[in-house]
């Protein structure tokens, strides 16, 4: 039996359905992260499982024990907010604390629980500070804490590296996955941000209109995406529509030209296929597909260069590594587009 176990929850608010028939196993110390665009139904699914929403069906068990209908207080569920949450007139040491207070646990047993948290989170030194006196992630280090000192059966966190920029979010994030390891604590990470999760978790739930598109560990979902919205959804890919030339041969046409598929059925006449930009090069290749087209432009991304061109009145994006010995082609020139019959993956 799974260590917390989602069977076919569904919620509505009025005549609006945002959680229809979600199952999902999940096994102790895994982390999973729940992935989809705002009002997929992630966070409502996060909140049916610490208690703040009740679901209108299915059921929520946790270690064998039906936790449905329980009150938050009594799941054994630690959560962390987007808003952090901490109590300004606290101490760090008392937001800390807080709920082992509530619990009424003895003073000698918060002091030392409290201090093997802000060991756990690195912030020996900020005991005495106030939620003011300290930064965004700093603030949401404390909120973690928090949480896992009453020592919850499972970690739920909403969306909680929102607020911050991009380089503490990153750097928080690897905290968050290290605390997570450390203390082996089942955890259920919602975000909007698919690098945040393909990242941190274990396996990633894509969702999308309230129910589940997919469900993989992080490669699987970015190189094999089941349906196109996961597809279009993680990084950036091609789709074009293609039409089926010759089913046993694993052939497909665009426009005039043809393409090999490795690995998949052909069913019907016309279907779409989908190409990552890095597995594409630009030149013909002996053993590859080979397309024709005609340079769009050259974006410098970075440690990325995106260059689009137009293939059959559509337009296909190549992305290559940033270095200085790399042979440009410019807009409205000819050239070749190659890759390998396994790069291609029909949706």
């Amino acid at each position: 039996m799974a260590y917390l176990e989602l069977h076919r929850l569904r919620k509505t608010f009025g005549d609006a359905v945002a959680v229809e028939d979600f199952s999902l196993s999940v096994a102790q110390g895994e982390f999973i992260a729940f992935l989809g665009p705002s009002g997929c139904g992630k966070t409502t699914t996060l909140r049916m499982i610490a208690g703040l929403e009740q679901p209108d069906a299915g059921t929520i068990l946790l270690n064998g024990r039906d936790i449905t209908h329980l009150p938050p207080n009594k799941r054994n569920v630690g959560m962390v907010f987007q808003s952090y949450a901490l109590f300004p007139n606290m101490t760090v040491a008392q937001n800390i604390g807080y709920g082992l207070r509530v619990a009424g646990k003895p003073r000698a047993e918060i002091e030392q629980r409290v201090r093997a948290m802000l060991q756990l989170i690195q912030m020996e030194g900020f005991a005495q500070r106030y939620p003011h006196q300290l930064s965004g992630g700093q603030q949401q280090r404390v909120a973690l804490a928090r949480a896992l000192a009453v020592q919850p059966q499972v970690l739920l966190l909403d969306e909680p590296l929102s607020a911050l920029d991009a380089k503490i979010r990153v750097e928080l994030r690897q905290e968050i996955r290290r605390i997570q390891r450390e203390t082996g604590i089942t955890a259920i990470y919602v975000t909007h941000d698919q690098e945040e999760a393909l990242a941190l978790s274990d396996r990633v739930v894509v969702m999308n209109r309230g129910r589940i598109e997919q469900i993989g560990t992080p490669p699987e979902i970015y190189n094999e995406p089941a349906t196109e919205f996961v597809a279009r959804f993680i990084g950036h890919i091609n789709v074009l529509p293609v039409e089926v030339a010759d089913a046993a041969a694993g052939l497909v046409r665009l426009g005039a030209q043809s393409l090999r598929v490795e690995g998949a059925p052909l069913n019907g006449r016309a279907v779409k296929l989908g190409i990552r930009p890095e597995l594409i090069k630009l030149g013909a290749l002996d053993h590859h597909n080979v397309l024709q087209g005609r340079v769009v432009s050259v974006t410098y991304l970075g440690a990325v260069v995106r260059v689009h061109v137009e293939v059959e009145g559509h337009s296909v994006a190549v992305d290559m590594f940033n270095e200085h010995t790399l042979n440009l082609p410019r807009p409205g020139e000819a050239c070749a587009l190659s890759f390998s019959p396994r790069a291609c993956r029909l949706l």
